[in-house]
């Protein structure tokens, strides 16, 4: 089972390092855009006071390989793959593409969670809702995103 979705941003300058290459740090950011972006073009309401907002997901491990730097203005792809669905976990993996090519390759597992009562969380079963989008079993196809396309100052 591997579901896809992707997510498009340009570069900005300030993701950028003094060596004029996108900063490490920011593939992370970056993974995270992706994934929101997943979730909320398939209908899942997951903010603040969102209708989904029941639960947590906080990350449990990541990691990120890098390839060939990327640079300021530069268009990257960011494919966005669920590689594997648990009982309460999310594994995913990011293939991070400039030009057609693979520039960076990230991994993100998370955990979901929900409030115990006293102050802090404890795992739970993954929602229905939010299981059926990682499966693609919502009745929904994936969409992509063009995020992040738009003006860059």
């Amino acid at each position: 089972m591997i579901r896809e979705h992707r997510y498009r941003r340009i570069v900005q300058w300030q993701d950028t390092d003094l060596a004029g290459i996108i900063h490490f740090s920011n593939y992370f950011r970056y993974m995270e855009e992706a994934q929101t972006d997943f979730l909320s073009s398939n209908g899942l309401d997951y903010r603040p006071g969102g209708a989904d907002y029941t639960f947590v997901l906080p990350r449990i491990s990541s990691s990120c390989d890098f390839k060939k730097p990327v640079t300021f203005r530069d268009e990257l792809d960011v494919y966005l793959r669920v590689i594997r669905v648990g009982q309460s976990s999310i594994h995913y993996e990011f293939s991070f593409q400039c030009k057609g090519e693979e520039v960076a390759l990230g991994k993100l597992s998370e955990v979901c969670v929900v409030r115990d009562g006293n102050g802090g969380f404890k795992s739970t079963e993954l929602p229905t809702k939010l299981r059926g989008i990682l499966l693609g079993s919502n009745g929904e196809k994936p969409r992509g995103s063009d995020a992040g396309k738009e003006s860059a100052s």
